[in-house]
């Protein structure tokens, strides 16, 4: 299936004996004296974002965030795990269970497979684009610990890849990047087998125009601005001073050349040690080219995460005071409701 990460190099889940008493159902589903199988997850900081948007759009709209669910798309190479990307998960409540919406995922899927399809792999040394050549390699949910509702999504998960990881995120901590990933084993106490979630290591990794635009992303909601508007609003001006020089010498020589300035011998050879000291662009123009559209469309892109970033706050803002002025509305009205009701019932006869 489309979207099913490749696990040749990664072994199925493994079963652990473990000579232990036999463990209820409600019991932890955490095993903790169980070494991973050494898988090592590079998390890029806009996954983090996303996860952390899911969770303040939870609280905003009075959601429980318990039920907050979503998909990790990466690659997989070996043990490796790289996440670059989540969705949010859409799913029915049955019987207080969480049951997988699978045309809503196979639809999505479909959907980031159609960016670009054909291009599966990356170069380890350039960032990726974002969608292209992701897999399904995991789910990420909202909360402290998994517990037994945790194991019947991850099973359901499997259906997708053979051996995703979950990724749990506790908006209530304090700690600056509260999150644990996990993989599944399969547990064997007193001839009874079970799945339990094993925590492996996780770090994060970014690329230099990711890390340019969280940045900026992230320092323009705290105090709007940030260092990259600083840095880049310098270098605006410093090319607004060069570019007002160069006109200052072409308008000179178009005189000179029109006759109607005469021409000062040191000032020309200065202009012409000036032009020579400069590099030959007529060699490299292709090069050049290809280079500058490059950096465009990485400045267009961060700008554009910025304003994204920008409109989301605002629009969690505006739901907040919202949602303030209707229920004070809604108090006012039953208060006044009330108050009819207690003026009509006295003045009704004993």
């Amino acid at each position: 299936m489309s979207g099913a990460c490749s696990s040749k190099d990664t072994p199925m889940e493994e079963a652990r004996i473990t000579p232990t008493q036999p463990m209820d159902v409600e019991e932890s589903v955490v095993c903790q004296n169980t070494v991973s199988s050494g898988s090592l997850v590079y998390l890029h900081p806009l996954v983090a974002m996303s996860i952390a948007d899911h969770a303040t759009r939870c609280r905003i709209n009075n959601r429980d965030s318990s039920h907050a669910l979503g998909v990790l798309l990466g690659k997989q190479t070996g043990r490796d795990i790289e996440i670059m990307q989540t969705f949010d998960l859409c799913y029915d409540m049955v019987d207080g269970n969480w049951i997988l919406n699978r045309d809503y995922l196979d639809n999505k899927l479909d959907q980031v497979s159609q960016i670009k399809p054909g291009e599966n792999s990356w170069n380890a040394t350039e960032p990726p684009q974002s969608g292209v050549g992701c897999d399904v390699v995991g789910w990420y949910a909202l909360g402290t610990v998994p517990t037994q509702a945790h194991v019947a999504m991850h099973t359901q998960i499997s259906q997708v890849n053979e051996s995703p990881i979950l990724l749990m995120f506790d908006p209530s901590s304090e700690k600056e990047l509260s999150m644990k990933t996990y993989e599944t084993i399969i547990d064997i106490s007193c001839n009874q087998s079970r799945t339990v979630f094993v925590e492996i290591q996780y770090t994060v990794k970014t690329f230099e125009g990711e890390r340019i635009g969280v940045d900026h992303a992230a320092g323009a909601s705290v105090s709007g601005s940030s260092a990259v508007a600083d840095v880049l609003g310098s270098h605006q001006s410093a090319i607004a001073m060069l570019n007002g020089r160069v006109s200052v010498i072409c308008d000179y020589i178009k005189e000179v050349k029109a006759g109607r300035k005469a021409a000062n011998p040191a000032v020309m050879r200065a202009i012409a040690s000036l032009v020579s000291s400069l590099p030959l662009a007529q060699q490299h123009t292709q090069a050049f080219d290809h280079k500058s559209r490059q950096q465009l469309v990485d400045a267009l892109m961060i700008t554009s995460l910025a304003t994204l970033t920008k409109g989301i706050l605002i629009h969690d803002d505006i739901s907040a005071k919202s949602g303030v002025i209707h229920s004070q509305s809604i108090t006012n009205k039953k208060m006044k409701n009330l108050e009819m009701m207690t003026t009509f019932s006295r003045t009704l006869p004993l």
